[in-house]
């Protein structure tokens, strides 16, 4: 499998900086040429009369490029050494990668503790990207002492760390390095969720690699359920994209090979539970693909696991000596500190091929070689089960000793019971009592016991109905979490429009209404949309729409005709929301697009059943735009109207959803209250639209909220002012 392998590509990479791997010889020679090169190049740079810093931050590059991890170690020491107490980047970086040579060396230990003194210096300049990282790496690094919990603790921060800052690329790596920590624990239906959603936000950024890598997860964790039909789905998902990427990468390619392993073996697995021939040729088909592709690079381990496979294809197609030769041949393939992950099921294969060949005595020897195997990679989930059986055992032990010394004292009673009979007439009338309390006792305790079920089911209830909640109130927020990741951050409306406000409030957890800005060539953009409905079916339809923009709004053309991106967002929400049934979905969303061209100070807009609104001087001027939806609409014309308006300087564009203007409110006397119309809402904002703009957003805040009265809000409501 490629899970170990691709963690460690990942410590190296995912902040810069790349070492060589050694599953690929030529090209790790070629690595390393050009690795040293460099680091003689930069070597000579090195003079007498040269400041500790610039000799600190030379050491600190050769740190980075060096290829193999003890001159990583060397140098980055070196430069922390010569670094001034306040280069904090630099010695954060030199001491992530002192962590990250050690952890290379199986140091995990000794590289946590360079982890966590990397995060004391970034924490100082808040550089909170490289404070993620870091979380990663020390999760990372648990994973390898099997403290999976820490692991667990410390990808959760990373997840919060990237969630903050809308980082959708490093916030799917973290969903695939904890469904990986879940799948390694045993806990696969929480590694199936966490994988899923690293895919579902790799799909919207097109981060094919990831995906690719996620759908093998996926596939691997169905096999260890035994899930062979979606185990295939998944692995053939992976390999499609491994094949449609065009990269030489050897990391990539070696990936790419290891999955083809992964889904012969589980072709071959349910060629045996069916007994059909069309699944082991396609596993023959994937061993064809991978060929010699491991020996030839001195890939082991990986060549071992296609040879066991090629000896089950064999043994399957009833060649047993064939499959009895491949086995004996391949082991020599197997390094000596992988034995443990490998022999157990080597052996396993082995045992059933002698058995079929008639070799019961080989057969038992090889049995007794896949239990021993088994017994020394004993893990903690195992140790685990027999506390646990341990801990049941000494229940029951103490359960018969307390019904031994029970049965005791009832022969002690009867005893003096009998005793003190005195006669017949005495015996008779104490038994009689006796009978009338013991009915009158089962008769107390069959009610206590009907109250004690009855609380018990009421209890198991209430419990079921919380824990739905919390589970669906859990998805509904990684949900919010990816919808957040999907809308343009503050940061990007900034840079494109310095001077703006954005007043987003959603209805629920989720939202239906979205915006979006794009630089298109010369053209600033800006996008407000309103799904229909809101909540989690509102928030489905915003990512769809997220999703086209960022395909139909690219180019300086795409901007300069808005209502051109409007009718291909038209054409794809029609043919994207039909079911299979052919049921026509009529939902789509209203839509408001700007592309201000600030050179020439005009405004390119269309509009989608909205208005947007320019005040100028204290007047305000309506951008009205095409009576329809972009969506299915009876009335549709054949195409959205593409508007130019001239701006000048000092003028405020809003464009608005139909939230706030539809907000129920005013006076106790009337309890549904009546709407707040688009009316007073262009009346506040021309009263207003002198004032700065932050505190602009403010007032509307405040006047909204004074507006209900107490009334639930029945829309998302969005606002976002621009002045020019």
């Amino acid at each position: 499998m490629i899970i170990r392998r691709f963690f460690s590509i990942i410590l190296l990479f995912v902040v810069g900086y790349g070492h060589a791997n050694a599953q690929n010889l030529n090209y790790v020679e070629d690595e390393i040429d050009v690795c040293q090169k460099r680091v003689d190049s930069l070597l000579s740079c090195i003079t007498d009369n040269m400041s500790d810093t610039s000799k600190a931050y030379i050491y600190h590059n050769i740190g980075v490029l060096a290829d193999n991890m003890d001159t990583t170690i060397k140098y980055a020491t070196l430069s922390n050494a010569l670094c001034n107490e306040k280069d904090y980047f630099i010695i954060g970086n030199n001491y992530y990668n002192i962590g990250t040579g050690y952890y290379m060396q199986d140091r995990s230990s000794l590289a946590i503790e360079y982890f966590l003194k990397s995060i004391e210096y970034f924490e100082k300049i808040n550089d909170k990207t490289k404070i993620g990282y870091n979380y990663i790496a020390i999760g990372r690094s648990y994973v390898d002492l099997n403290l999976q919990d820490s692991s667990l603790f410390y990808l959760s921060k990373a997840l919060d760390v990237f969630s903050q800052l809308k980082d959708s690329t490093n916030i799917s790596y973290v969903y695939q390095s904890l469904g990986i920590v879940n799948m390694n624990s045993g806990f696969y239906a929480t590694a199936i969720d966490y994988f899923k959603k690293g895919i579902l936000i790799d799909s919207l950024l097109g981060n094919y690699l990831d995906m690719a890598y996620s759908y093998h997860y996926l596939g691997n964790t169905c096999l260890f359920e035994n899930n062979l039909d979606n185990a295939i789905v998944y692995l053939s998902k992976s390999s499609l994209v491994f094949d449609t990427i065009p990269t030489t990468d050897p990391y990539y390619v070696s990936a790419r090979f290891s999955n083809y392993t992964e889904l012969a073996n589980a072709y071959i697995s349910m060629a045996y539970k069916k007994n059909e021939r069309a699944y082991a040729d396609c596993c023959l088909a994937c061993l064809e693909k991978i060929g010699n592709y491991f020996l030839d690079n001195a890939n082991y381990s990986n060549q071992f696991s296609v040879q066991v496979c090629y000896a089950r294809y064999y043994s399957f197609l009833g060649r047993n000596r064939d499959a009895l030769k491949t086995l004996l041949d391949c082991e020599p393939y197997l390094l000596e500190d992988q034995r443990n992950l490998f022999m157990s099921d080597y052996y396993s294969v082995l045992s059933d091929v002698y058995k079929k060949l008639g070799d019961y005595k080989n057969a038992l020897e090889a049995s007794d070689k896949m239990h021993e195997f088994k017994v020394s990679a004993v893990n903690d989930s195992t140790m685990n089960v027999v506390a646990k059986f341990q801990a049941e055992q000494e229940v029951k032990i103490h359960t018969a000793e307390a019904e031994a010394k029970q049965s005791k004292l009832r022969l002690i009673i009867v005893a003096l019971f009998s005793g003190l009979v005195l006669s017949f007439l005495l015996v008779f009338y104490i038994i009689k009592i006796l009978n009338i309390k013991r009915k009158a006792n089962e008769d107390l305790t069959f009610k206590n016991q009907m109250l004690d079920q009855q609380k018990s089911e009421i209890e198991a209830q209430r419990d079921e109905i919380e824990e739905g909640n919390r589970k669906l109130y859990s998805s509904i927020h990684y949900a919010q979490k990816i919808q957040s990741a999907a809308i343009s951050p503050q940061s990007e409306v900034d840079a494109l429009f310095p001077n703006n406000f954005v007043y987003y409030k959603p209805r629920d957890i989720v939202s239906g209404d979205f915006y979006y800005v794009v630089q298109c060539g010369k053209y600033s953009v800006l996008v407000t949309a309103d799904c229909t409905g809101h909540g989690i079916p509102g928030a489905f339809l915003s990512m769809l729409g997220i999703s086209a923009l960022k395909e139909f709004c690219v180019t300086e053309n795409d901007a300069a005709n808005p209502g051109t991106i409007l009718d291909r967002l038209r054409s794809f929400i029609k043919s994207t929301l039909v079911s299979d049934t052919n049921r026509i979905i009529d939902d789509g969303m209203d839509m408001t697009i700007c592309a201000f061209d600030f050179d020439n100070m005009e405004l390119h807009y269309a509009a989608a059943n909205q208005n947007a609104i320019v005040i100028r001087r204290g007047d305000a001027i309506k951008l009205k735009g095409d009576r329809m939806p972009v969506g299915r609409y009876i009335l549709e014309k054949e195409h959205f109207t593409t508007d130019t308006q001239p701006l000048e300087y000092g003028d405020v564009v809003y464009t608005f959803s139909d939230g706030i203007q539809d907000q129920p409110g005013g006076a106790d006397d009337n309890p549904l209250g009546k709407k707040f119309l688009v009316k007073n809402l262009i009346d506040f904002l021309t009263e207003h639209y002198s004032e700065p703009l932050a505190n602009q957003c403010k007032l509307i805040d405040e006047r909204i909220t004074e507006w209900r009265n107490g009334r639930p809000q029945v829309d998302d409501m969005t606002l976002i002012g621009v002045r020019v």
